[in-house]
C-alpha cells in the first residue's frame, strides 16, 4: 500500500510539473510573438516617417512569412481639435458644436466646453457654465483646475461635464489632441471636426471629403487628392468673409504627422503610434510615442 501511495503522489507531482512546463512554454511563446510584433511595428514606424512616402504607398502594408507583417497608417495630428487652444473663442464654439453633433443637450455641451476652457486658462474667473477652484473643492479636489494645458487627452476626463461626453461618444479621444498647433488640417479631418470647426453644412463637408478621397472614394489610398486652400474654400462654399475668419484655424498643409503602425505575428498584434513635426529642412522631430 505504501508503494502504491508513493507512486500516486509521484504521479500527481509529475503531472503538476508537466502542466507548469506547458504553461511556461506557452507563456514564453506568447511573449516571443509579442516581441516580434513590436519589432515589426517599429519597422513600420521607420517607413511611415519617411518624408517622401504618401498615403496608399505599397510599402505601408507588408507581409513577412506566412503569418507576420505590419500595416502603417499616416495622417495628420491636425485632423484633431487642439484642445489646449480652447480658450480661443472660435475653438470653444467648435467644441460646443462638436458636442451638439454627438447628441448632447445644449446645457451639457455648454458645461463641458466652458469647463474645459476654465481648466486651461490661467485666471480664476469661471465662465457662465464653467468650473473653477470652488467647484472642484466642493468635490474634494484641492488642486483643480490645473490652469494650464492638458498633458494628455485622458486628463480631460477630470473636467466637469466630461462624464456626459464619455456617455454620448465613447470614442471622443479620437477627436482631440494635445499636440496640435492651433490649425485643423482639412486634408485629414473627419466630417464631425470639419462641420464643427468650419460651421458648414454636412453636404459641403461631404463634398470636400469625397474630393480628397479620390476616384475610389477610400481614404489612405494612392489616388487621394491633396487639396489646396483654394480647393477648401470652393468645396466648403465659404465666402470671403467666412474664409478670412477661419484662416487662423485651418490649413491644407499641416506640419505634424501621425504615424500608426501595427505589427502582427499570428494572433499577436502590437501597435506603436508616433507623432512627429516637419522642420524647415524637411526632417521630422519626435513629439510623442505610444505603445498599445
Amino acid at each position: 500500500m505504501l508503494v502504491i501511495w508513493a507512486i500516486m503522489l509521484m504521479s500527481i507531482s509529475v503531472m503538476g510539473v508537466v502542466e507548469m512546463m506547458n504553461y511556461s512554454v506557452a507563456e514564453n511563446g506568447l511573449a516571443s510573438r509579442e516581441f516580434r510584433a513590436l519589432h515589426l511595428a517599429e519597422c513600420g514606424i521607420a517607413i511611415g516617417l519617411h518624408p517622401q512616402l504618401k498615403p496608399g504607398d505599397s510599402a505601408f502594408k507588408q507581409t513577412i512569412g506566412s503569418d507576420s507583417g505590419f500595416d502603417v497608417t499616416i495622417s495628420s495630428e491636425g485632423s484633431r481639435i487642439p484642445i489646449n487652444y480652447i480658450t480661443d473663442a472660435g475653438y470653444r464654439d467648435a467644441v460646443y458644436n462638436l458636442f451638439i453633433r454627438w447628441n448632447m443637450s445644449p446645457d451639457e455641451a455648454n458645461i463641458a466646453a466652458d469647463s474645459l476652457a476654465d481648466w486651461v486658462d490661467t485666471d480664476s474667473d469661471a465662465r457662465s457654465q464653467g468650473a473653477e477652484a470652488d467647484y472642484y473643492k466642493g468635490l474634494g479636489f484641492q488642486d483643480f483646475p490645473r490652469n494650464q494645458g492638458f498633458a494628455s487627452v485622458d486628463e480631460m476626463l477630470l473636467v466637469r461635464g466630461m462624464d456626459a461626453v464619455e456617455r454620448a461618444k465613447p470614442d471622443w479621444r479620437n477627436f482631440f489632441s494635445t499636440y496640435g498647433d492651433g490649425l485643423i488640417d482639412l486634408n485629414y479631418a473627419p466630417k464631425d471636426v470639419i462641420v464643427a470647426v468650419c460651421d458648414v453644412a454636412e453636404s459641403d463637408a461631404d463634398n470636400l471629403i469625397r474630393e480628397r478621397n479620390g476616384a475610389d472614394s477610400i481614404a489612405g489610398t494612392e489616388d487621394d487628392v491633396t487639396l489646396t486652400d483654394t480647393d477648401v474654400k470652393r468645396l466648403l462654399a465659404l465666402d470671403d468673409a467666412k474664409y478670412t475668419k477661419l484662416q487662423p484655424r485651418i490649413t491644407a498643409d499641416h506640419l505634424t504627422r501621425r504615424v500608426e503602425s501595427v505589427g502582427r505575428v499570428g494572433e499577436s498584434h502590437y501597435k506603436v503610434v508616433v507623432i512627429a513635426r516637419r522642420q524647415d529642412d524637411g526632417s521630422l522631430s519626435y513629439m510623442a510615442r505610444f505603445e498599445e
